[in-house]
């Protein structure tokens, strides 16, 4: 039994340095990666927890910063569904067009990723369409993070005027604004770098 545990032991030892340290090489690529972005402190944290699975694939990271924006996405656009409830007038009126323009963010984020997908598929097999799909994936992402800015515009002429849940609404979305901006810069650098 004692031998039993002795072996554990040395087993463990000798795996745990490599997972941590493969995870710290990780995280590490990570923090460096979102040094291109505008917002590196916001896409480090919300890209480490990805470190085991991106570990060093620029692409990688760019598909996972485009699925955090998008999960942000979808929790904007229930927000602005029910406070839309509660709402009349104008901002009911600017609160079902940010519905819609999130919406519609969200289907442009997705498309970014299935283009973002496709550049490593284009560029293992050498591909002519790399250049093709690494502009789409840009156009598609571009286009999620113009909705984002149109949802908070359309609330401009009464920001002063808006209650305070609709405050905490146009904060949140202005905080999607930089997760989209992040996955973005991300989509960038892995084209042009």
């Amino acid at each position: 039994m004692a031998s039993l545990l002795l072996l554990l032991a040395v087993v463990l030892t000798a795996i745990s340095p490599t997972a941590v340290s493969a995870t710290t090489n990780s995280t590490d690529f990570i923090s460096r990666s979102c040094a291109v972005t505008l917002y590196p402190n916001l896409c480090y944290t919300s890209l480490k927890r990805y470190a085991t699975t991106v570990k060093q694939s620029p692409l990688t990271v760019a598909v996972a910063a485009a699925d955090v924006s998008l999960v942000k996405i979808k929790e904007a656009v229930l927000q602005a569904a029910v406070l839309r409830r509660g709402s009349t007038g104008r901002a009911s009126a600017a609160l079902r067009d940010c519905v819609d323009l999130l919406r519609t963010a969200a289907y442009l984020t997705k498309q970014s990723v299935a283009e973002t997908q496709k550049l490593g598929r284009a560029a293992q097999s050498g591909g002519s369409s790399f250049s093709w799909d690494a502009s789409n994936a840009q156009t598609w992402m571009s286009a999620a993070l113009t909705n984002e800015e149109t949802c908070i515009d359309g609330f401009h002429d009464f920001r002063g005027g808006a209650g305070s849940s609709v405050k905490r609404f146009l904060a949140k979305v202005g905080r999607l604004e930089k997760y989209t901006s992040n996955a973005l810069a991300l989509l960038s650098a892995l084209v042009d770098g």
